[in-house]
């Protein structure tokens, strides 16, 4: 009885602990190499998810990792260095599996396109934080402030 018990209150945690992982994670990037993009917001089937004020030159603004179905829809919104508005939806393409779970970025290039890639995930849990992206003075000869 005791061993019953101990085996339903396992099976218990267990099941609590998996559906409450997160799914997926939209993040936004600027593939402009010299120019940051200013004003970014990022919406999911149109509710607001995210707001970023600028995103640095070939930087990527994480966001929150999300649980459920995909989006139908994203849309990022975003100004130029001058001040020009610009707006762009992706529709998630049918060869995104509904089961999905990884990164989706969205990358507004050097010509202000918005493009998809999606990233998918390899383990069970993947960090928030795009941790693998190089900063600009990471390899080079000088180091910040020793100028």
């Amino acid at each position: 009885m005791m061993r019953i018990l101990f085996l339903s209150l396992c099976a218990c945690l267990l099941a609590a602990c998996t559906t409450g992982r997160a799914k997926y994670q939209v993040n936004v990037g600027n593939g402009n190499p010299q120019l940051p993009v200013q004003d970014v917001q990022l919406r999911l089937d149109g509710k607001v998810q995210n707001e970023f004020t600028v995103i640095a030159p070939n930087k990527i603004a994480a966001s929150k990792s999300r649980k459920g179905d995909l989006p139908e829809t994203l849309t990022v919104a975003w100004k130029d260095v001058e001040g020009k508005p610009y707006e762009e939806t992706i529709r998630i393409d049918v060869t995104t599996r509904p089961d999905f779970t990884g990164m989706l970025v969205l990358n507004i290039t050097e010509a202000n396109k918005l493009t998809l890639t999606e990233v998918p995930s390899t383990a069970k849990d993947y960090s928030e934080m795009p941790w693998n992206m190089q900063e600009d003075w990471e390899g080079s000869v000088s180091l910040p402030g020793m100028e």
